[in-house]
């Protein structure tokens, strides 16, 4: 029980505070000294007091005992105080079986197939301490009980397959996470300021799995749209609030040019609205808005994993501006510095059109100093003015917001658009991962001739950034990017090549299992030959598999030959067939002792081994033996040595 309950609250260990987690093992400790010395007692008082305690350090730590941080920490706290109390085979029962329910509390926090095997382990192990506990035999070898219990859940394999196949599916969750659930998820936001993107690339956590129906664009063109960003206060950029910018796109004046991309997404569960597209997304399979800025937003939060079809056009032009988008673009904060604006002003003095303009503030970030650094310095009060003429130092984000503020001061209309650029392909898979470290900041000004038109300035810095992913080790601070050359190392092949497996398994795993909802049940029943699957026909189907398993199961263990899974059964039942080699036959109601008094009346010189096998023998039967696993042991070793032929004698 201690092992089960150990292996259940290891994963937990790493969330919950560390008191908590030297509380818990601190308690199973406890619990093993008593065990040591049934003589101590635990005063009541004392086991009042650390649950008042467990209970009000729980909530100064989360402000609730509510939720699910709350709510597992709690649990953690209040079972392994149980350990202290256990003093009937109710309180034993009642520990086991609420760590069944801790077992399901792990996936709250994460569904991969590592922890999915693993908390199968941990059952198995949870299903030895009830088999064991509620046991009315003679003890066994805790080897033994284990195989009992992983014999026990295996046989309802079958029928948990079918039922997941067959029940029928709703749309949605039957039950909802708490609010906190949510809350160490990470990804892109409606606004971004200093330091935003650059903090989110750090992260490997993956973003979205895409599948291309036909040819994959080039790197050039592999920009994943989210967020569009219209106003700023000088530090931070946000979608805007203003009717302009909210309202749907009904019809977008957008003329698409060349083949479209067609993309199969698979979303990890962001707890957002956007939905991430090849730039520039015309189409989605889900319910869903074009908002202004040709971002999609899902009428639903995405919590959890979604999966959707998007058609893209990477050619486009979006033609005219509607005036009230165009006042969006120009905004500019109060406080700009007069050097910003006398910057830009120059360029517009200079250049005939706009694209010329752009194409000056592009080439003062490729000839002055700028350095492309995931750990800029700290900014003031004027950070575009710092950042431009003295820091000069930035990511991702500080070129696009930059870039944008110089082209609003020319009078340009430009935005600021975040998402991912790049992705790495899964051979394996056959898929493109986009992970937090592909998170990225560009900009787009809006040219007469072409409408919208995308612009990254962080390319004037540093080009690698399409062509190669970071390289996201230890840097010093303020220090230039690094990214990767793919001439890798034959250990640093042989890494990726696992992570690619793994990350395919994780793959194949959101996609059959924790994706499997109404769409994807009714493509696997079409599949199995289901015409018109429908709830009636999948109860019926469901009930008639279930029936056909159970009654091939009890089939099968009508008919088949009798063998003990208990080893002390079998190492006697082997005895009893070498000693039927050498002439004597068990009768049914012979027990051990009479058995044994006839075998030596004819082999007097077996006597001593005869003896000795029924005597350990019945201690294991019928006894509790102080180390049941030793002497099965020796009572194995005992049969092995014994004659196997007449006339042989004992050692």
């Amino acid at each position: 029980m201690l092992a089960s309950l150990l292996l259940v609250v290891l994963p937990h260990a790493a969330r919950l505070p560390w008191w908590i987690s030297m509380f818990a093992f601190g308690l199973g400790a406890a619990h093993f000294l008593l065990l040591r010395h049934p003589g101590w007692k635990v005063p009541r008082p004392l086991v009042f007091a650390a649950t008042l305690a467990g209970a009000a350090g729980v909530f100064l730590k989360y402000s609730t005992l509510l939720g699910r941080n709350a709510g597992v920490a709690l649990l953690v706290v209040m079972l392994t105080l149980k350990l202290l109390e256990l003093r009937r085979m109710r309180d034993v029962l009642l520990l086991i079986f609420l760590n069944y329910f801790l077992v399901i509390t792990n996936f709250l926090f994460t569904q991969t197939p590592l922890i999915a095997l693993y908390m199968m382990a941990a059952t198995v192990v949870n299903t030895t301490a009830l088999a064991i506990a509620t046991q009315t035999r003679a003890v066994r070898p805790a080897i033994v009980e284990l195989r009992f219990a992983a014999v026990l859940l295996a046989q309802a394999l079958p029928v948990m397959l079918v039922l997941f196949v067959f029940f029928p599916r709703i749309t949605g969750p039957i039950w909802g996470l708490p609010k906190d659930a949510y809350s160490g998820v990470t990804g892109l936001s409606d606004s971004m300021s200093p330091g935003a993107i650059s903090e989110l690339v750090q992260s490997e956590a993956p973003v979205f799995r895409v599948k291309f129906s036909g040819s994959v664009p080039s790197p050039q063109q592999r920009y994943w749209r989210g967020p569009v960003l219209w106003h700023t206060d000088g530090r931070t950029w946000s979608t805007g609030h203003t009717a302009a910018l909210l309202r749907p796109v009904v019809n977008p004046a957008m003329q698409t040019e060349g083949e479209a991309v067609h993309q199969s997404i698979t979303l990890e569960g962001q707890s957002t609205r956007w939905l991430i597209g090849l730039d520039v997304p015309v189409e989605v399979s889900v319910p869903a808005i074009n908002m202004s800025g040709f971002q999609w937003v899902s009428k639903l939060t995405l919590r959890e994993r979604t999966r959707y079809e998007v058609i893209s056009y990477p050619r486009f032009r979006t033609g005219s501006l509607d005036p009230r988008l165009r006042e969006a673009a120009l905004q500019l904060p109060d406080a700009l510095s007069a050097r910003v604006q006398t910057l830009a002003r120059s360029w517009r003095d200079k250049a005939d059109t706009d694209r010329e303009v752009a194409q000056m503030a592009l080439d003062y970030f490729h000839s002055e100093p700028f350095v492309y650094t995931l750990t800029p310095p700290l900014l003031g009060e004027n950070p575009l003015d710092e950042f431009l003429f003295s820091s000069r130092r930035g990511f991702c984000e500080h070129y696009a917001a930059a870039f944008v503020m110089l082209m609003r001061s020319a009078g340009i209309p430009a935005r600021v658009v975040t998402g991912y650029q790049g992705g790495e392909y899964n051979p394996v898979g056959d898929y493109w991962l986009i992970s937090q470290s592909d998170a990225h900041a560009w900009a787009e000004i809006w040219l007469p001739d072409t409408g919208w038109e995308r612009v990254d300035p962080t390319l004037a810095v540093a080009p690698e950034r399409i062509e190669h992913a970071l390289d996201l080790g230890t840097l010093p601070s303020g220090a230039p990017v690094r990214f990767q050359t793919g001439e890798d190392s034959l250990f640093s092949r042989g890494w990726r090549r696992l992570r690619y497996s793994l990350d395919a398994v994780n793959n194949s795993w959101d996609q059959w299992v924790l994706s499997y909802g109404p769409e994807l049940q009714r493509e696997v029943l079409i599949a199995l030959g289901f015409s018109q699957p429908s709830w009636q026909n999948m109860i019926l189907m469901l009930a008639l598999l279930v029936s056909t398993l159970l009654l091939g199961i009890a089939g099968w263990l009508l008919i088949k030959k009798p063998m003990p899974s208990d080893p002390v059964l079998r190492a006697y039942r082997r005895f009893c067939a070498r000693v039927a080699r050498l002439g004597i036959r068990r009768q049914p109601t012979e027990g051990p002792r009479d058995f044994s008094r006839r075998i030596v009346t004819t082999y007097p010189e077996l006597e001593r081994q005869v003896n000795r096998i029924a005597e350990v023998f019945i201690a294991l039967r019928y006894g509790r033996p102080t180390d049941p696993a030793r002497r099965l042991s020796q009572l194995q070793r005992l049969v092995r040595r014994f004659p196997r032929g007449a006339g042989e004698r004992a050692d």
